[in-house]
Parts: structure tokens; sequence; C-alpha cells
């Protein structure tokens, strides 16, 4: 996207959303990230937050599903970030806006902006998605930029939050989807973060769970391996656990003799859930999730996830349930 054209359009959209403030003294722009906001979600939207700050327009940031990643979960405490559940209870008059997703996988409804670097479809008036972007942080950043933030120390976490947005999604820079923009938004954010507070996120804690759920997968009958592919079952989970299966691909994807691992675990009886990691230049993982799972599955190049409903079994226990996880298994080795 063009410096100039993004500069124009940026006006053109702050303008729109300045004219639909009149039509209401509590008017607010409605911050959305995906359903479980990761670091990238988190900083793009504090980025964006401030963004409207300078335009003197008030905000706040929703998300829907849940925040359990250690990671995550440091970051929101440790910079203090508020965000509020869109739970289906009523909202603040204003807009919608969606940053790092789109209305297809946001609670959002006819978000009016969406910022994003994912390939997806959304029927925003002020479209500002850029695939040639490792990050959505460091697209937020260049928007800032455009309307002519000046850095300050108040807002050292909301850069910290988007230096990590940008760390996290490229891959410390090394991923192979990373954008000029990308090199110089880290460098910049680098000078202005909160060193203390970056630290303090980097050495997050693990949980007790991890190492708890982590043996579960080399039970009998939960794993195979196969042709550098390592494919392991953690078994039965509550949502609040939900963040071993991306960890847990993340590592065994770093393990010698495997190049993709697969991850996967029923959460609170009623969705299975898999995650992907591959270290194969030749695999686009996110094509390969749409093709296993549909509509259910998506990523980038050499992340993806999957969330299929089953509901229907929510209610098995005992015997019922151990068959079902081995049916599961047996449907996944597959």
């Amino acid at each position: 996207m063009a410096t100039q054209k993004m500069k124009d359009k940026l006006a053109e959209a702050i303008q729109h959303i300045k004219e639909k403030k009149q039509e209401s003294e509590e008017f607010i722009v409605r911050i959305n990230t995906h359903y479980n906001p990761d670091p990238d979600a988190i900083g793009s939207a504090m980025g964006l937050q401030v963004l409207l700050k300078d335009e003197g327009i008030e905000s706040k940031i929703y998300y829907s599903g849940e925040i359990s990643h250690p990671q995550n979960k440091t970051i929101v405490n440790v910079l203090g970030v508020t965000l509020e559940k869109r739970n289906g209870k009523p909202l603040p008059d204003g807009v919608d806006a969606c940053v790092d997703c789109t209305e297809s996988n946001s609670k959002a409804e006819n978000p009016v902006l969406v910022i994003d670097h994912h390939k997806s479809s959304t029927k925003a008036k002020y479209n500002f998605t850029d695939t040639s972007y490792g990050s959505c942080s460091a697209l937020v950043w260049k928007m800032m930029k455009e309307d002519n933030h000046e850095p300050t120390q108040e807002n050292s976490a909301v850069y910290t939050a988007l230096l990590l947005g940008i760390r996290t999604d490229t891959n410390d820079l090394v991923s192979e989807n990373i954008s000029k923009d990308d090199f110089i938004g880290y460098q910049e954010l680098l000078e202005h973060s909160d060193k203390e507070s970056l630290q303090k996120v980097m050495n997050y804690p693990f949980p007790r769970y991890l190492y708890d759920n982590r043996l579960n997968v080399h039970k009998e009958g939960n794993s195979i391996e196969k042709d550098g592919v390592f494919i392991g079952g953690v078994g039965y989970i509550s949502g609040s656990q939900r963040d071993v299966i991306s960890i847990l691909s993340e590592e065994y994807a770093r393990m010698e003799s495997v190049t993709t691992s697969v991850i996967f675990a029923i959460v609170d009886k009623k969705e299975l859930h898999v995650s992907v990691r591959s270290t194969l230049v030749s695999v686009d993982v996110s094509q390969m999730m749409k093709d296993l799972f549909g509509e259910y599955g998506g990523g980038k190049s050499n992340a993806g996830a999957a969330r299929i409903p089953l509901a229907f079994y929510d209610d098995m226990v005992g015997e019922e349930a151990e068959k079902l996880w081995k049916l599961t298994c047996n449907q996944m080795f597959k």
C-alpha cells in the first residue's frame, strides 16, 4: 500500500468516523480482535486506540474468546491492557473496527474499518489489508506515523505491545513473509519501548498444567511420527488450558527429525482444536488446514489452526468419552 495512498485513505476514514461521532454523545470505536487475541492482535488494537485518541476519538478494545496463552496473559498484566469481553451484553453506541482480523473471525458487525495482514475478505468501507506485511502491528505503526503520531513516554506500553506483535508474528524477524516496514517498525519501536516490561513478557512463566499435559501426548495411542511429521493428541482439556496445544506444536516442530508437528485436543468436550507448525518452506500450512478442515481451518505459511465443533458429544463420559478420543486419534493419524 503506497504511502500517499495510505495517508489519504486514513484521513478519509478518520473523517468518516468523526462525522459518525456527531450522531451520539457516547460514541466510541469498538476495536475488535480475533476470538483469542495474541500479541499481534493486542499490539495492533492498542496502536489503533492511540491513533484514534490522537484524533480525539474514544475507543475500547473487545474480544470474544479466551486469553489463555501464558504469554498473552503476561502481556495483559504487565502492560496493563484493558480488554472487554464481547459476550452478548449491550455495547456502547459507535462503530466496529477490526485489527488482525475481519468480521469473519471476530464478533464485529459490519465494521467500518479493517486493518489486517492475512488473506481475507471484508465488506468494510475502509479496508487496510496488506498481505506483504509479516505482522499487523507493523502495519498499524506505519499508519500511526502517517497520521503524524509523536512518540511519548506515556505510550511506552503501547510501543512495547506493538514491538511484541511484530516479534511474535515474524518469528523474530526471520519468517519468509516479512516486509521492510516490519524491520523498520521493530527498530523504531525498540527505541520507544519499556525494556523492563519487555523482558518480563519475553520471560513469561509456563503454567504447571503445560507439563502435565505434555505427558499425555506420549501415552500409548496418543501420538505417531512418520516421514518427519509428528502428530500428538493431548486428550480432553478445559478452555482455560487450550494454549498448551499451540505451545506443544511449536516445541515438537523444533525436535530433531520433525519438520511438521500437529497437536490436537478436545476442548470443553465441545470442539476439536488443532495446531500445526512446519519448518518446511514447501508446505503452505494455511492452505493445508483449509484443505483438511474446510471453513474450520486456516493460518499462515508456516503455522495454522482449526476448531471443529463437537457439541453433539459434550455429554459423553467414561467409556463413551474414551471411545470418542480413540476415534479422534485414529482420524487425525489418517
